[in-house]
């Protein structure tokens, strides 16, 4: 939900006077985020400003929320994956609605989904080895989140921000609009992926958690049907649905839709419901929500929208196992990070080449042609010709 367009920003109060504003980043369901200059430690920060009235268009975030997601923040502290809290602002006094501030580390430029949309314009796919490479990232991170027991809830490409080291964040920049910001290239080899967005988040867990009444193409089965009987296991079906964009090129969701009807029927209709039926908690499900599941075939047809020629086998086993519709069957952070598909990287000849075209290479290089030959599911060289494969750089003629 967005703020009134044209709406006029909203006054910092005295207590945030340390920090300038420098322009907005985004904003979210229950408030907006700024790139701000704080002006004691000199130092880049973004400012997360929680909407305390809610007549700006955003949902209100009382002292409860705030301090729930600071908890669930501090929790996090020290954890390099994760966006680190600074500083938690909220007004003395609660009998008026007030707006509240999380101070927090500047990353970067760029979230995972306006990256995944640059890559989708400039005609340059994630090869699998880029992928297994983001996936490593945040499937380490959210382990360490569910170690402090800690549940995101709300694990998504917007969410995830990218440093590739290039910003100086002590060196207070100009003011000018964040497009300009993010156009410029990013050090592909060196990109950090962290996770923000705690606005969702909880700690600790019972057999009934509260209901999650704010959806995404992001959110787990369980969590579409209403239910309350979640775990940790919700945020890996998020890190799922994650793989699946990367792997499948365009820059949206995977499971996109207007309504919650029409996620679960892109849900539903990939991964199947022979999972989520035999799900012990699917009893306890209401039958209005039972009913919105699609009708027809109730296999996965995951395999076949990712295919061995898209993803390998031992990929496939990770995927598969995060988009298990089953909670019960479906993997828990800590298990994927055991599967091989994290620890064999012999790519062979083929991921060489992959990783040339769409991973290694600087984007100011144009790639005109690649040919492989395919013998027995890998990638050699002819005897009697060496140069398999050819890479049209600027021109010039590269000899693999």
């Amino acid at each position: 939900m967005a703020a009134s367009a044209g709406k006029k920003e909203a006054a910092w109060p005295l207590t945030m006077a340390r920090y300038e504003r420098l322009e907005k980043l985004g904003e979210g369901i229950n408030g907006e985020v700024f790139k701000a200059w704080d002006t004691e430690d000199n130092l880049i920060v973004a400012v997360k400003r929680l909407s305390g009235s809610g007549d700006d268009g955003f949902i209100i975030s009382g002292l409860p929320e705030v301090m729930r997601e600071a908890m669930c923040l501090g929790a996090c502290r020290g954890i390099p994956s994760i966006v680190q809290r600074r500083a938690t602002c909220v007004a003395a006094c609660q009998r008026e609605a007030s707006d509240s501030f999380i101070v927090m580390d500047y990353v970067g430029r760029l979230n995972l989904r306006g990256y995944m949309q640059r890559r989708v314009r400039r005609r340059r796919p994630f090869s699998e080895d880029e992928v297994r490479r983001i996936m490593k990232q945040l499937v380490e991170g959210v382990t360490a989140v569910h170690a402090v027991g800690v549940l995101h809830l709300n694990i998504k490409p917007e969410n995830v921000l990218l440093d590739d080291g290039t910003e100086d964040r002590k060196q207070k920049p100009k003011k000018g609009p964040v497009e300009a910001d993010v156009s410029g290239e990013l050090k592909e080899d060196r990109i950090v992926y962290k996770i923000g967005g705690f606005g969702m988040s909880m700690k600790g867990r019972s057999k009934r958690q509260p209901e999650v009444t704010i959806l995404t193409p992001y959110s787990a089965p369980e969590l579409l049907l209403h239910s309350c009987e979640y775990d940790d296991r919700v945020d890996t079906w998020g890190l799922g649905c994650i793989m699946a964009d990367l792997l499948s090129d365009t820059g949206v969701s995977t499971f996109d839709g207007e309504s919650d009807i029409e996620i679960m029927a892109k849900v539903f209709g990939i991964v199947g419901t022979e999972g989520i039926k035999d799900w012990s908690g699917y009893s306890g499900v209401a039958s209005g929500q039972k009913s919105k599941l699609p009708g027809g075939r109730g296999i996965s047809r995951l395999r076949h929208k990712f295919p061995s020629r898209k993803l390998s086998a031992a990929g496939f086993e990770v995927l598969s196992g995060l988009l298990e519709s089953n909670p019960e069957k479906r993997l828990t952070a800590a298990e994927a990070l055991e599967k091989p598909w994290f620890h064999n990287c012999r790519r062979g000849f083929t991921g060489f080449f992959k990783s040339c075209v769409v991973g290694v290479l600087p984007e100011k290089y144009d790639l005109y042609a690649l040919h492989l030959k395919k013998i027995d599911t890998q990638f050699y060289p002819p005897k009697n010709n060496p140069s398999l494969s050819l890479l049209f750089l600027r021109g010039q003629i590269c000899h693999c």
